[in-house]
């Protein structure tokens, strides 16, 4: 009988943080991607081998421009580091990449661009990270974690719209069950991922 009411408790466990998974991704959540940004087309499961095969939009650029990343408000109270974190990825692959002449986030200093500079808007519209304390108790149970991310490149110039897209990512919740705490490096992974998607599709020259 002791065996018995142990199995059930646990049960019960699992399911409470199941429920508590999918309540909080419930209550953060904005509305569907494509009502926000109708006719922006939308990939799933990104990841840098799967965006260095996207086709390039422009002839090119010299320099690279980052405008502040930009989260739905319930977002933010959410996961208060993630933007942060997030537009240190992007900005740090952009350099890294040492393809760009320059490479810079914009601030009260650069205000006036150049010929041959394209503007990048990054905005977080949706996403999950599941705790550690919900992956350990709930596996896969838990859900998965995610990332949807709004990209607008704007040519600083001509103020023309180059490109639009929304880039997802959604990890497996099977594997993350396998893998506790790496799912708190997803807003770095992405940073990387959205940093080589603009120097695939707008190449450096």
């Amino acid at each position: 009988m002791k065996g018995l009411r142990l199995v059930g408790l646990l049960v019960c466990s699992l399911l409470l943080y199941s429920c508590a998974g999918k309540q909080q991704a419930t209550a953060t959540a904005p509305a569907p991607a494509q009502k926000e940004y109708p006719g922006v087309s939308r990939i799933e499961g990104v990841s840098l081998e799967t965006v260095r095969k996207e086709a390039k939009v422009t002839t090119g650029y010299k320099n690279i421009v980052l405008n502040p990343i930009q989260m739905d408000p319930r977002l933010g109270t959410d996961y208060p580091d993630v933007s942060s974190q997030f537009q240190i990825s992007i900005f740090s692959h952009l350099k890294d990449k040492n393809s760009y002449k320059y490479v810079a986030i914009r601030d009260a200093d650069n205000q006036s661009y150049k010929a041959n500079t394209l503007i990048a808007d990054v905005m977080v519209i949706d996403m999950r990270i599941v705790s550690t304390g919900a992956r350990f108790w709930g596996g896969a149970m838990a859900g998965s974690s995610y990332m949807d991310v709004y990209l607008k490149l704007t040519d600083a110039v001509s103020k023309k719209v180059i490109h639009e897209k929304i880039i997802a990512t959604h990890n497996n919740a099977f594997a993350s069950a396998w893998a506790l705490g790496s799912e708190k490096s997803l807003p770095m992974d992405m940073g990387k991922i959205i940093g080589e998607y603009i120097c695939v599709v707008a190449p450096a020259i």
